[in-house]
């Protein structure tokens, strides 16, 4: 699986219709909003390191790291396409953003999960993030960066 860094005018339409989809699953009832994504994904461009993964030549997934902070990182957004889930491409992104995070000198990294998503929940706490605190239905998480995966 090959990274880059997201070209919107490229990438776009892919990413829509994959987050769409993550929309649906993880607020079921709110309404999608297309300019909101667009102007939410823009932005976070802009500013965080998103990027693309593919496997030969198409986009199976994609991550926005934030790297703000000069301690921890942040998954904003971690997402395989439909089509490829089961097929370890969730921990390999994962672990590509732990080894960003690494590289960059952070301590930890962080991310929010819908806590009914019990596929992310497993990876996550089987990469060794714990739950630190708790939101109504999302979880956020925290893996110390001292341990090794």
């Amino acid at each position: 699986m090959k990274r880059r860094a997201l070209d919107m005018r490229r990438d776009y339409e892919t990413l829509l219709a994959m987050y769409r989809l993550s929309w649906e699953i993880n607020f079921p009832g709110l309404e999608f909003h297309e300019p909101s994504f667009r102007s939410w994904l823009s932005s976070g461009a802009l500013r965080d390191q998103v990027y693309v993964y593919e496997l030969d030549g198409k986009v199976v997934g994609w991550l926005w790291l934030d790297l703000s902070n000069r301690h921890t990182g942040h998954i904003v957004h971690i997402q395989v396409d439909k089509p490829y889930w089961g097929q370890g491409l969730g921990r390999a992104i994962v672990e590509d953003a732990i080894a960003m995070c690494r590289q960059a000198g952070r301590t930890a990294l962080t991310l929010a999960v819908t806590k009914s998503n019990a596929r992310a929940m497993a990876l996550y706490k089987g990469l060794g993030f714990v739950p630190v605190e708790d939101k109504a239905g999302r979880q956020k998480m925290r893996l110390e960066l001292g341990k090794e995966v």
